[in-house]
């Protein structure tokens, strides 16, 4: 093999990998994985052959776990950095830059959370065992956050608990974004931001923490839970 040349078929394969990400992405979003005809939706889109595709891909269910496994992994991270604890930052900061980076999400990359939304429901097992066990690790990446944060605010937390309400509120409020008027979402975006703020600051509280008083008010994070 020629110098170079290992590293030259890395790059292709990569960039072939991009595309088919790119198609499958496009088609599960708008067909459902049971719609999607492999060479027609993908493939040709794409501009990659059948025998290039078998060769990073089993089928077209393992590249859509591809493309679901590599979003979920950029989206923890990120969560997980803003809710790191820091000097001068309050329970109102933190709570308002993890609802608008999720909002941020549901524009940038709608088609992954279409996809999920349209797959819960799934016929193949697999696909729906993969969904539970990326919204168990979704809920887990939440938990170990709460912990961090209730541990420096001095407060007691059921994390887990905390974590699955989170979660479940999230999804809810993305399945109603995604379906407003692009044109209606900029405004809807900002009301909806303050409201998941105010509730989860005031009303999450109540719920998931062993103290017995009445739930802070959003306008006093430093004794609330996200």
């Amino acid at each position: 093999m020629k110098p170079g040349s290992s590293n030259r078929s890395q790059t292709r394969a990569l960039a072939t990998r991009e595309r088919l990400l790119n198609a499958g992405r496009r088609a599960f979003a708008h067909k459902g994985l049971d719609g999607t005809n492999l060479r027609e939706d993908i493939l040709e889109p794409a501009g990659v052959s059948v025998g290039s595709f078998y060769h990073q891909f089993q089928d077209k269910t393992e590249l859509l776990f591809a493309i679901l496994h590599d979003d979920a992994e950029r989206f923890r991270a990120r969560l997980s950095a803003i809710h790191t604890p820091a000097p001068g930052r309050t329970l109102l900061d933190i709570c308002r830059e993890s609802y608008g980076m999720m909002f941020d999400r549901a524009e940038s990359h709608e088609e992954c959370l279409r996809i999920q939304m349209r797959e819960r429901d799934a016929t193949d097992a697999r696909v729906r065992q993969f969904l539970s066990d990326e919204r168990a690790r979704w809920i887990e990446s939440l938990a170990r956050s709460f912990e961090r944060i209730a541990a420096a605010g001095g407060i007691e937390v059921d994390a887990v608990l905390a974590a699955e309400l989170i979660v479940a509120l999230s999804m809810g409020t993305m399945a109603s974004y995604l379906e407003l008027p692009r044109a209606r979402r900029k405004r809807e975006r900002t009301r909806m931001l303050e409201a998941l703020c105010r509730f989860t600051l005031g009303g999450l509280r109540a719920a998931v923490t062993d103290e017995k008083s009445t739930p802070a008010r959003a306008d006093a994070p430093q004794r609330s839970s996200p």
